[in-house]
């Protein structure tokens, strides 16, 4: 009789330790995917400016003042008609203590504030001219950035915080690109603006990415 008893039991036990294991597994699937993503892909971006950001560093690595790491993903090898295409940054935060960032990409046109922007170098980025009124281009240099995501105190809504070993992945576009091979790198500067006035917070760079990019193949008439 006991022996009876004991082999459904043991089934039981056995289906309860299976079903926690696939517990586990569905959760971790889902904090997986749960990962956070901003969604800065079609942001209305200020003019491109001469305050910065400036180009980083070439070594992957970050400030003491933003304890992330910093990853590029480049998606899709096909550069859309307008010669860009769709960059996502991995922000992970490699701290012990949880980090806040700004996550608005509703750029604030009041201070105090703190932005987070984002950009690329790469010999792979087109270049800039300017025409100087004569019909001469000029070339010009200047950094295009992905996003910037600003954030003020008094809008809770403005940033997230960042776990330690947690993730956000932020969608952007890139600058305008040529086709063919090249190396591209990441880089992340946070800033507090007030009174006029940029204070550098931190800064972090990815390691560099090389991906083969090809034009939008023409309309075959």
């Amino acid at each position: 009789m006991q022996q009876a008893l004991g082999e459904p039991m043991n089934r039981f036990k056995l289906s309860l330790a299976t079903l926690t294991l696939l517990c586990s597994g569905v959760f971790l699937i889902g904090s997986a995917q749960d990962q956070q993503t901003i969604d800065a892909a079609a942001q209305q971006q200020r003019p491109p400016r001469g305050r910065g950001p400036f180009p980083g560093s070439a070594s992957p690595g970050h400030s003491a003042g933003l304890p992330i790491r910093l990853e590029l993903l480049m998606p899709s090898q096909k550069l859309r008609p307008d010669e860009t295409t769709i960059v996502d940054f991995i922000i992970t935060n490699i701290g012990t203590e949880p980090i806040k960032l700004p996550s608005s990409v509703l750029i604030f046109s009041s201070e105090p504030m703190d932005a987070l922007t984002l950009w690329l170098t790469s010999e792979g980025i087109k270049d800039q001219y300017l025409n100087d009124g004569s019909g001469r281009l000029i070339k010009f240099e200047i950094v295009e950035t992905s996003a910037e995501l600003d954030s003020r105190s008094d809008e809770p809504k403005s940033f997230v915080v960042l776990a330690p070993n947690k993730s956000i992945r932020v969608h952007a576009s890139s600058p305008q690109l040529k086709a063919g091979t090249h190396s591209f790198t990441a880089h992340a500067e946070l800033g507090h603006m007030s009174n006029g006035t940029n204070e550098l917070i931190g800064t972090a760079d990815s390691e560099a990415v090389t991906t083969t990019l090809s034009s939008t193949s023409p309309t075959s008439r």
